[in-house]
């Protein structure tokens, strides 16, 4: 698994995967960020809880990207610490509770624990903050005025960033290690996303060496693969008095986010998708989607429970293992979607075995069958739902 993901956030992962969703409006209620403002504004003694950890909340977090600001006014709790916490939540049984976290996954397992312990208001906001800073600018305005931060940069969303990559006034500045720099990584995810032409690379343990960046009177944009190791090289270019940015969770989320035609700058060693780019290429006859999960997974038989989370529809299950150019012949001519259910590493090395083999071209989708649901649930992408079998 990716180093910024412990085993533990991949616990909250994959039992957001095995809710499905289906809980939404069912067991507690969901609104999105700008339902919430509007009700945060008619009444500011709203009770609202950050149930993320201390350090997210206060910007210090070990875990660099998850520090992304917080909401002011809300009641501080940690979704860790569930009995710790319960008589906060107790405290306003009474009243309508509204929960956020990071990516809304915390926030729906909290709002259900609530739920089942007879509370009746309870309601999770849709996306978390993670979606309310890649789309404050764009749909969320009200949250101006509530939101705050304690960084010493800038948040720079998947859409600004397109715009600084061309900038004569911006200064963009690849900060990843030279192993995954030039596609030598260990892992092939870290090797995926490729780069861009005319940035700046210089690996974020050389920054302190490359002392020609401190005369530059441009603002300074910094990126890597996820978002771990350019805020590390931002905080040096704070104390040296420069105005930095750092793209908000690195060129995964722009990858996740921002359309393949709008991010053409990007040289990707694979072609990625978004789930609304795939619900065109699937309008056509020629499109093939390849599910390349394990045969239980496939068919929503696995004996781990928070794996069955169904299948895309008329997608053909072709798993690692069975991997061969036999088994792709009779694909010849047609354009080739492969997908998992969020991109694990394993979905990399299927397209690493599958260009060796000599086949190049294929698409991979952003996020896999966690990203279609996930888009249909949090950002209101009801089309998407024809996708699903």
């Amino acid at each position: 698994m990716r180093k910024i993901v412990v085993l533990l956030w991949c616990s909250v992962v994959y039992f957001a995967n095995a809710q499905d969703f289906k809980l939404d409006n069912v067991a507690y209620q969901t609104i999105d960020w700008n339902g919430f403002f509007e009700k945060l504004d008619q009444n500011p003694k709203l009770v609202f809880f950050d149930i993320r950890t201390p350090g997210e909340r206060n910007d210090d977090s070990e875990y660099l990207s998850y520090n992304q600001g917080k909401i002011k006014g809300a009641i501080e709790t940690d979704f860790w610490e569930f009995e710790k916490y319960y008589p906060q939540y107790l405290k306003h049984k009474n009243d309508t509770l509204y929960l956020y976290c990071s990516h809304s996954k915390r926030s729906r397992l909290l709002a259900k624990r609530l739920s089942d312990s007879l509370f009746t208001k309870v309601v999770s906001i849709n996306g978390g903050l993670s979606y309310l800073n890649n789309y404050r600018q764009l749909k969320f305005s009200r949250a101006n005025g509530h939101y705050t931060n304690r960084l010493n940069y800038d948040l720079i969303t998947p859409f600004d960033f397109v715009n600084k990559v061309t900038a004569k006034n911006t200064l963009v500045i690849d900060v990843r290690p030279d192993s995954i720099y030039y596609e030598k990584a260990r892992v092939e995810w870290e090797n995926s996303f490729g780069t861009i032409k005319n940035v700046l690379h210089v690996p974020f343990d050389k920054i302190q060496e490359s002392s020609v960046l401190i005369d530059t009177q441009k603002e300074i944009v910094l990126f890597d693969n996820e978002g771990s190791q350019a805020p590390m090289a931002a905080n040096y270019f704070f104390k040296q008095g420069k105005k930095v940015g750092v793209l908000l969770f690195g060129l995964d989320n722009l990858q996740s986010t921002v359309s393949s035609e709008d991010r053409k700058f990007l040289k990707a060693k694979y072609r990625v998708i978004l789930p609304y780019e795939l619900l065109q290429l699937s309008k056509e006859s020629n499109t093939i989607l390849i599910d390349t999960r394990t045969p239980s997974e496939f068919s929503n038989k696995d004996s781990v429970a928070v794996k069955n989370v169904g299948r895309l529809k008329n997608a053909v299950n072709i798993p690692l293992d069975g991997l061969s150019k036999e088994a792709f012949q009779k694909f010849k001519g047609k354009k080739i979607v492969l997908y998992d259910l969020m991109m694990h590493d394993e979905l990399y090395e299927y397209a690493k075995r599958l260009k060796a083999l000599g086949i190049t071209d294929f698409y991979l989708l952003a996020g896999g069958i966690n990203l279609v649901k996930w888009e249909i649930a949090n950002a209101d992408q009801k089309e998407l739902v024809t996708l699903i079998d």
